[in-house]
């Protein structure tokens, strides 16, 4: 794909004069920003902590065809991602996109659980497809049309590093608001132990309830920012002005910078988004060894991711008033990541209550900070280089959905080929592939650490 930035991107000083509009911002309004992308992060959390689990626990779908389903996906999310990037920095307002996106988020994510499709049969597959690709469309056209406001709204770096930390906190709060919802309907029922397919309703009565919680915080984003909307130009806009045609910057895709970006940008995704989805089963997996009914998957499935997030939150908070640089931060947070995967590896599946919270506590550390501070350089990148917000971040954020949607499938594929009576499957996963996608942040951090600053603008 190749893109000429006289087409499609910001110039500097337009983005300047354009943030000035938001320069006596009020708190509120930095909230109502924060909750523009709380249905999303509903759904993620929901997608990422419980889909795989559910179509291969609830529905008893094979693990190969779950893990195609769940790479469909993400393949479906990477490309659908540039395309919005590019759409979004042309045509109409990011209001009309956002609100696009949010109508198929509504349609496909609601009829996934809603649906009763159980069965290993063409139609069914050829059902969950649909819909998760509808889903999953809509999600990429939400969270680039919101993660492009950021370098309008900022007058400056410390200014998008608050807008950064505030849109985690909040999809943070969206994963803890997820796992106690889980955790109130899952156990309504003190007689199973187990997750089955008898579940499905369970499932459902959470879905509905994330949709009435996801679709409120939209229109309270809509309504506090009803003033602003039409300041937040496009670049089909900006091209218009004679004054800029001669400013344009070069080809971004030509700067050495965004793929070291985005491949920092992928690891610290990847780990998270890798913990999120394979805890759920590595707590199944280690449910066959001895555990009373208090410790058992219907109260874990639910309170472990919590802590995960919990740790996230309050890390996301002190992020916001750090002094270091956001390159000592992401070595210090890889740190933590390594750490957890490093004591899943030696101890497996055999940890008792306190480790596994220990374990969830690190997690949370190391993927909060990795991913916070990764953001805060794009957003860097985008406001001192003067590029369109959505084409950056859709080709940034592309990376990191392809290959944890190609990691899914390959590890389901995996599991489906090793006997059944491997019994350290999922600990292995965390322990070791989340640890190598930690290991290759950290290193990719020092390529970037490494690169000239004054070239390349960060």
């Amino acid at each position: 794909m190749h893109i000429i930035l006289n087409e499609n991107v910001m110039v500097s000083s337009d983005l300047g004069a354009e943030s000035n509009n938001f320069g006596k911002r009020s708190r509120l309004e930095n909230i109502y920003f924060g909750l523009g992308h709380v249905y999303n992060d509903l759904c993620a959390s929901v997608w990422f902590s419980y889909t795989l689990f559910y179509l291969q626990i609830v529905m008893e779908i094979p693990s190969t065809t779950a893990g195609l389903l769940i790479m469909t996906g993400q393949v479906t999310d990477a490309i659908a991602t540039p395309v919005a990037g590019w759409t979004i920095d042309r045509v109409g307002t990011r209001r009309a996109w956002h609100a696009t996106g949010t109508l198929f988020v509504t349609i496909g994510f609601s009829l996934i659980f809603a649906v009763n499709n159980n069965g290993n049969n063409y139609l069914s597959v050829l059902v969950y497809t649909s819909l998760i690709i509808l889903f999953q469309i809509g999600w990429a056209l939400v969270q680039i049309s919101h993660l492009s406001m950021i370098p309008s709204l900022a007058r400056d770096n410390n200014q998008s590093n608050t807008l950064t930390t505030l849109r985690y906190t909040a999809s943070v709060i969206c994963g803890i608001i997820v796992y106690m919802t889980t955790w109130a309907v899952l156990k309504d029922d003190a007689n199973l132990n187990n997750v089955g397919p008898a579940d499905f309703y369970r499932f459902r009565k959470i879905m509905f309830i994330i949709t009435g919680i996801g679709l409120s915080a939209v229109m309270l984003f809509y309504v506090g920012l009803r003033n602003k909307w039409n300041k937040l130009r496009t670049y089909k806009q900006l091209q218009e002005n004679e004054e800029n045609k001669d400013k344009l910057p070069r080809n971004f895709l030509k700067s050495s910078i965004i793929y070291k970006v985005s491949l920092l940008y992928m690891a610290s995704r990847l780990y998270t988004t890798l913990n999120l989805i394979y805890i759920p089963l590595y707590l199944d997996e280690r449910q066959s060894d001895e555990l009373s009914s208090i410790d058992g998957i219907r109260s874990t499935v639910a309170t472990v991711p919590f802590v995960v997030y919990v740790v996230s939150f309050i890390t996301a908070i002190i992020l916001n008033f750090r002094k270091q640089s956001d390159t000592i931060v992401y070595v210090f947070g890889s740190l933590f990541s390594m750490s957890a995967s490093i004591w899943i590896g030696i101890i497996g599946r055999n940890t008792s209550k306190i480790e596994i919270y220990t374990i969830a506590t690190l997690i949370g550390i190391g993927g909060s900070t990795t991913l916070v501070t990764s953001l805060c350089l794009t957003a860097k990148y985008v406001k001192s280089n003067g590029f369109g917000g959505g084409s950056v971040y859709g080709i940034v954020t592309f990376t990191d959905k392809l290959a944890s949607g190609l990691a899914v499938f390959a590890i389901q594929h995996l599991q489906n080929s090793l006997d059944e009576n491997f019994p350290n499957f999922y600990s292995s996963v965390l322990a070791y592939v989340c640890g190598i996608t930690a290991l290759l942040g950290l290193l990719s951090i020092t390529t970037l650490y490494c690169c000239p600053v004054s070239e390349e603008g960060l």
